[in-house]
Order: structure tokens, then sequence, then C-alpha cells
């Protein structure tokens, strides 16, 4: 899946070499003749991204005379608007609004499983979780939300102490026998569906695909961003692996995971401190994402950035938080279950079907397909496809299987 996402990425820069060339989206380090003796991933004889510009032809043209897209569309929204039009730009507008959607309610869901495993726990679920959300919608109104970007080094504090605290109770109880048996255990998925749940929450995991050109903007040489990718994907590969295999066979000899690894979490005050420090992080970071949903919608239904249009801003605000607090409510604790989906629908659409799309889209306004050239087609362009067809698949069968998941555990709680 690392390597699926480097691919998919890679789709993307792809795509920034058929648009044309006056476009904002290029970089001012980026000078034409970078463009055109260099890849996407600044090197010269790698496999990936080495497409000079292409040459002026009659479909070149028909992409250079399209009307530009709309003002303060996101590198990812320009691609989809050359590629597919105005039709393809809402699209992928409508699932990242899904997207964020998903992940407001993943933050929600899981503040309510923290808060209810801790003495602060009101004894009713639904209060729990309303707590929480009042906050999130309160911080979401705040006209600056900078200050909130000072606390998320928090959230990777609260991961790392949580895995700490649950590896030290793991050997409390177990010592190492569980490594000692290791090789015995059998840690493929049992089923189909727990395939899909165990696909959607590593896509989910990795999801840096609908962000590279933030990651390549933010560099300080762009032109690495490749290289960098490569590094991440391998690095952050690695450590998925050994996190989570590694907790599993850790408590192997004295229990079995049905969902995430949190119900391990001892009842102690190491533990209550992760738990309320993870509370505390999430409810910090949800306004981060509250804030970009807004402007999302905001954008769709033409609500303006005046000082006369601040109250329908809030109003859009509190109504994300009000609906992702409803859902919440709805599908109830399951955590792992909310973020499996998540990652198997909208993460996997936005990483997996439409770079490869988009980049076919491109390649063949580029140079036309016919009957004459339909087998002289570059091989790379045939890559794409079956991307494309693999991506499709796999979220359609996952999706589907992790949804039904969701809500079966919705109509037992």
């Amino acid at each position: 899946i690392g390597l699926w996402n480097y691919y998919s990425a890679n789709c993307l820069l792809r795509c920034l070499e058929h648009l044309p060339r006056d476009d904002k989206i290029e970089l001012e380090e980026r000078s034409l003749t970078e463009l055109e003796q260099q890849s996407v991933y600044g090197t010269t004889d790698s496999n990936f991204g080495v497409n000079n510009q292409p040459k002026k032809t009659d479909s070149s043209a028909r992409i250079d005379s399209m009307p530009p897209p709309p003002e303060g569309t996101t590198t990812y929204g320009v691609v989809a608007w050359y590629a597919s039009g105005s039709k393809g730009l809402v699209v992928l507008d409508l699932l990242m609004i899904l997207l964020f959607f998903g992940i407001l309610i993943a933050y929600e869901v899981a503040m309510q499983s923290f808060i209810n495993d801790t003495p602060l726990t009101t004894g009713s679920k639904s209060i729990d979780l309303l707590i929480p959300s009042i906050i999130v919608g309160a911080l979401s109104c705040a006209p600056d939300l900078g200050f909130l970007s000072k606390f998320s080094g928090m959230g990777l504090l609260a991961v790392v102490l949580s895995f700490v605290v649950i590896s030290l109770q793991g050997f409390q109880e177990n010592g190492c026998s569980g490594f000692r048996n290791g090789f015995q255990l059998n840690l493929w998925p049992e089923s189909l569906s727990g395939a899909s749940s165990w696909f959607g929450v590593v896509v989910f995991s990795f999801g840096f695909v609908p962000l590279i050109f933030n990651i390549r903007d933010s560099m300080a040489k762009p032109m690495q961003v490749g290289l960098a990718l490569q590094i991440g994907a391998v690095l952050v590969s690695f450590g998925y692996i050994i996190m989570s295999n590694g907790i599993r066979v850790l408590f192997s000899p004295s229990h079995v995971f049905h969902g995430d690894a949190l119900q391990v979490m001892p009842n102690n005050w190491g533990a209550l401190v992760v738990r309320l420090l993870m509370t505390f992080s999430v409810s910090v970071s949800a306004p981060l994402l509250v804030l970009p949903c807004g402007e999302l919608i905001e954008g769709k239904l033409g609500i303006g950035g005046t000082q006369h249009s601040l109250h329908r801003r809030i109003f859009v605000r509190l109504t994300i938080c009000a609906i992702c607090t409803i859902i919440s409510a709805f599908l109830g604790s399951g955590f792992a279950n909310v973020v499996s989906f998540i990652g198997c629908f909208c993460v996997a659409i936005v990483s997996f079907v439409m770079p490869p799309l988009f980049c076919i889209q491109l390649s063949i306004k580029r140079k036309p397909v016919s009957r004459e050239n339909l087998f002289a087609l570059d091989s790379l362009l045939l890559y794409d496809a079956g991307v494309l067809m693999i991506g499709i698949i796999a979220t359609v069968i996952t999706s589907s299987l992790t949804f039904r998941e969701l809500m079966a555990r919705a109509s037992v709680y």
C-alpha cells in the first residue's frame, strides 16, 4: 500500500506536465528549462515522470484554450478541472468534504471512547459525546485558529505515550512469551471483511496522496519531493509493521483483538493521563479540519469572506459540528469501523482512483487515442489504466464490506 500511494502521488505530479504552462500552480523556482529537462521527481533517468513537455497539437490547444478554474481552487482541484472539467472539480470537492466529515466523525467517536474509560465519564455516552463536541464547535467559531496549531505536537506525543503504556502493560502481563511463540501466530485476516477493515485503516493511515501538492509546495527543494516520498513511505511502512504486529504478538498469550489497540490499555494513572491527553489533542485538532471543510462548503454556497457573511460562516461551521455529532451518536463507539470505512471509500477514491484517472485523461487530451495508435500507447499510460482498474475494484469491494460492518455495529449500539 505504501508503494501504491507512491505511484498515485507520481500520477498527480505527472499531471502537471499536461497543464497549460502559464498556470499559476507552477512553482516560481521551476523555470521552463527545468520543466523540459527534468522529470517531476528531479531526475533524468527515472522511470517515473520522465515526460518532456508535449508538442503543440490540436488536442493540446484544446487544453490550453480551456478557461481557468475558479479562483482559490487547490492544485488538486486544478488538475481535476483540466482533466474532467467542472464536473470533475465538483466530484473532487464533494469527496474532500465527505473525507473531512468522516475524519471529524472518527475524532468525535474517539473522544467519546476516551472519556467513557475515565473517571470523568458522566455515565451517559450521549453526554460524553456532547461535551467535547460543544468545545469543538466553540473553538471552530474563532476568527483565527492559528493558536491551535501550537498544540499539534501534543497529538503525536499522545500517540507515542499510548503505545508506551500499552507495551508496558503487555510486558507486565506476558513478558516475552508472545515473541517466543510469534512465528506460530496467524497474523492474516480471518475473512474478506477483516481484510477490508485492515485495508481501510492502512489506507487511512498513509493518506498522503491528496496532500502531495501541499507537501511539495512546503519543501525548500520541491524537485526532491520524489526522494522525500520514497524515504517517508519506507519509514512509515516499517513503523506500521513493527507497531501493529509487535502489539499483536506481545498480547497474543492473553488477548484477542477485536478493534483498536486502546482496548488493552490498563486502568491506572498513566493510562488516565494518556486518555486525557489524547482527548485534549483531538479536541483542539478537530477545528483545524472544520475550517477547510467549511471553506469548501462556503465556496459552493457562494458565501464570501466579508464581514457581512461572518454569521453565515459561523452557521456553516456549527452545522458541520452538529451533523458530525448526530452521526457519531448513531454509530456508537466503533472508532476502528469508522476509520476503516473512511479509508476504503473517501481516501481510496482520492488516492487510488482519481490520480490515475486524471493522468489518463490529460495524457489522452494531449495525445488523442485512435485505432492507429491504440496499441502504441505509452507503457506508463497502460500501467495507469491497470492501477485504475485495481483501485476501482478494491474500493467497491472494501467499501461495501466495511459499510456493512459499520451499520452492524451501529445497530448493536
